[in-house]
């Protein structure tokens, strides 16, 4: 008698060389190969760790999107101060600045 695993869909002779015997079952053995088994048993990192490596990623990003923005800003506020319409309050855009850069010293830390 033959059995297809559920995992990886090989079909294996249905005997304890293949399967796990499992006694409650109606054939006697599990449905999964030993290979597919052990396979599904190794550690894998826990939700919590994968959380925190996830947030830690945004965090970064969020750092180089900040750092490009300040780039930005001060690129145009250059741009702003050479033109002839200095009717452009340049204060906004300097506290605009310093509010990035103060995000970007509490992401550091």
């Amino acid at each position: 008698m033959k059995r297809i695993c559920v995992c990886c869909k090989k079909e294996f002779p249905l005997n304890d060389k293949h399967f796990q015997v499992i006694s409650h079952f109606k054939s006697g053995y599990s449905f999964c190969c030993l290979t597919c088994d052990r396979e599904s048993k190794k550690v894998k990192g826990n939700k919590k760790e994968e959380k925190f490596l996830k947030e830690k990623l945004e965090v970064k990003l969020q750092h180089r999107d900040l750092v490009e923005l300040i780039q930005i800003l001060g690129y145009y506020k250059g741009m702003l101060e050479y033109t002839e319409n200095q009717q452009t309050p340049m204060h906004v855009i300097d506290r605009i600045l310093n509010k990035v850069h103060h995000e970007i010293e509490k992401h550091k830390k």
